[in-house]
């Protein structure tokens, strides 16, 4: 049905989660003029719905969307994400201007061409997985000369779209979209990163204010869990801070694992080289400029054992072994420990020259009117903070740990950049995680409102993703990606609790057993049928016993036999005196079992050509599976596949339980 729908609008900015996509918001009116087109059956308009947006007046200006929802405020008014502004060269912040949009069906895209317009593209570590999660989630359509923003972490690239299939513009929703990317060109930015080795120096490094430069450390896979890496900074001018992570590439004040935020000229910070989730083989390093004057630095790193420091912290000082000694006393002033000889004239020289700090728990000791004392300087909220450095330090550990700062989920407020950081890699809905499903890196989001998914640890990324369904295999349902291995358990239980009529108590047939005295199957069963009664199963054991005794003393006579107690198989004719020494205890275990009310005799007739051979398939089957199934399966997969044993085998894996083996 063709649908005719062209409609003029005011416009207005759309709220600025939209802005990564090519999705509108129109209002309800729009929704009922579609239906009326379409005799108001919903099912008749397609889906997605798209647009093409038009300037009134410059008719060259063309873009096209979909839909995000129908609930604009105004009847009159649409919303538009930032970037169609731009391409329409209209100004956001102008009230009363219109556009003419039009429902425009497009064609299914089969290819397209994109140019990464910016060298931090080489971030994204698998563009297929990123481009694919992030327009399945944000775009309908796609155009040539659009600018494509993909969301790869807490970044956002864009894509020139340089050409498209089969048209100059196609809709991206349910299609398989073939993508290449042209080669990004080489060009440098600053802050860049550079791969970095264990004990490398990285000197001669001059940041301005407020800006980042990072680097990549390579661990060797060598090192060991008792193995710690040591990043020394020195800064030689200016001030900075040392940021580190191991998933966030571009850690940050706000976003990090491991910091150093003093403003010390020399300073290390100690790293694990295993997390607790896993191993780690890189970090990510940051250093950020804090003074107004550009800052120059230069880093390295090495490694320690864990023992070598456990072993460092056992040392005691001298002075530590001189507390509370026989002989050793402790000074009022500088509280340090000596001997008792010399107490007077130690704190003669102590109290003219030396004054300790007065806050309580510091007791540091200054020479007297030296600058040293003069610069040192206490956090006033010492209960809360407890930092203790120079009056030069203030002014930045007050605004890094004590001025209001909100996280960029606006869900968190805090005045330390070290909570915030911990907020962030944590609890934030923008944490960065690698996505179970799409294995894309992504904002985890909220917790899902779905107790089940809270139940799995799933936040709201991971609650959408999981639910695209994909078609099970066995019983060709569609089933949610995130129920997948639950649903393929309850396969594996039916499967499991299968069961098959037992076999034949011919142990040279594997028929199923049919309901008689002696539970063979009916062909086995058919020579020791009778009509007349035999109450004590008298009769039936002796023609069992005649023909047992017959194949042991003359055989069945037939070449391709494998009965162990058949003259022609064995080529060991016995007497009759022998044969009834043989049969002796066989017939004894038959009269045993006949007189049980679920009777299982264990008996040994010959069977036909066609039996032997698909026993003995049967057998070798079990084997090669080193009896991971039962025989009765192995004959089952036999039949299935017409004695194919490679595709038995396989059939034995997708469809037969497994025995529990010991």
């Amino acid at each position: 049905m063709n649908i005719h729908w062209t409609k003029a609008y005011f416009v207005e900015k759309a709220p600025e989660q939209l802005n990564t996509g090519d999705k509108i918001i129109l209002p309800s009116s729009a929704l009922e003029d579609l239906l009326s087109a379409v005799n108001n059956n919903s099912e008749s308009l397609p889906s997605p719905l798209t647009f093409e947006l038009r300037h009134p007046h410059k008719k060259q200006l063309i873009v096209y969307g979909g839909v995000k929802e129908f609930s604009s405020n105004s009847i009159d008014t649409m919303q538009l994400p930032q970037w169609m502004f731009d391409s329409l060269q209209l100004d956001s912040t102008q009230q009363q201007q219109r556009i003419i949009i039009k429902f425009c069906p497009l064609p299914k895209g089969t290819w397209a061409k994109l140019r990464p317009l910016s060298p931090d593209a080489t971030d994204i570590s698998d563009y297929r997985a990123a481009l694919e999660s992030h327009l399945r989630a944000h775009y309908n359509t796609m155009s040539k000369g659009q600018v494509l923003t993909c969301r790869y972490g807490s970044q956002s690239y864009p894509f020139l779209v340089t050409d498209l299939k089969p048209k100059q513009a196609v809709c991206i929703t349910d299609t398989d979209l073939e993508v290449d990317l042209e080669p990004l060109l080489e060009s440098t930015t600053m802050g860049y990163k550079k791969d970095i080795g264990l004990g490398e120096v990285v000197s001669g490094i001059s940041i301005e204010k407020d800006q980042y430069r990072y680097w990549e450390l390579k661990l060797p896979s060598s090192l060991d869990q008792a193995t710690t890496v040591i990043v020394q900074l020195t800064i030689s001018s200016g001030d900075a801070d040392l940021v580190v992570s191991s998933t966030e590439r571009r850690p940050t004040l706000e976003n990090h694992e491991w910091a150093s935020l003093t403003s010390e000229s020399h300073r290390q910070l100690i790293l694990p080289s295993h997390t607790t989730e896993s191993k780690t083989s890189t970090y990510y390093i940051g250093i950020h400029g804090y003074s107004d004057n550009i800052t120059n630095v230069s880093w390295t790193t090495s490694t320690s054992s864990t023992t070598q420091e456990e072993n460092e912290d056992t040392e005691m000082t001298e002075q530590e072994s001189q507390a509370n000694q026989p002989g050793y006393t402790q000074c009022e002033n500088c509280k340090a420990w000596i001997p008792e000889r010399t107490k007077m004239l130690h704190e003669g020289f102590c109290l003219r020259n030396n004054i300790t700090c007065s806050h309580e728990g510091c007791h540091r000791v200054f020479k007297k009117s030296s600058q040293e004392y003069e610069h040192h300087w206490h956090c006033p909220q010492e209960k809360e903070c407890g930092f203790v450095g120079t009056i030069y330090d203030q002014p930045k550990h007050e605004a890094y740990f004590h001025q209001s700062k909100t996280c960029i989920c606006n869900g968190y407020t805090t005045n330390s950049y070290e909570e915030l950081a911990k907020h962030r890699r944590t609890t934030c809905s923008e944490k960065l995680i690698t996505c179970r499903y799409c294995h894309n890196l992504v904002p985890q989001g909220v917790p899902s409102p779905d107790s089940r998914d809270r139940l799995y640890n799933l936040h709201s990324h991971e609650s959408y993703c999981g639910s695209r369904t994909i078609t099970c295999q066995k019983c060709n349902r569609q089933i949610p990606i995130k129920d997948i291995q639950v649903h393929a358990k309850v396969h594996e239980v039916q499967k499991q609790n299968q069961r098959l009529p037992p076999l034949c108590t011919n142990q040279n047939c594997i028929r199923p057993r049919a309901n008689n005295r002696l539970r063979l199957c009916q062909y086995c069963f058919g020579p020791f049928w009778v009509t007349t009664d035999d109450p004590g199963n008298v009769k039936l054991i002796q023609r069992v016993a005649r023909k047992l005794h017959s194949q042991l003393t003359v055989g069945c006579g037939h070449n391709y036999c494998r009965n162990k107690y058949c003259a022609t198989s064995t080529q060991k004719p016995q007497d009759a005196n022998t044969a009834a020494t043989t049969l002796i205890p066989m017939i004894q275990s038959l009269q045993r079992q006949m007189k049980l009310p679920n009777p299982n005799p264990e008996l040994y007739f010959c069977v036909d050509e066609s039996m032997t051979r698909k026993r003995f398939l049967a057998e070798t089957l079990e084997e090669g599976t080193t009896k991971t199934y039962s025989i009765a399966w192995c004959a089952k997969a036999l039949d299935s596949e017409d004695e194919d044993l490679d595709k038995a085998r396989s059939w034995l894996d997708k469809n037969a339980p497994k025995q529990h083996v010991t």
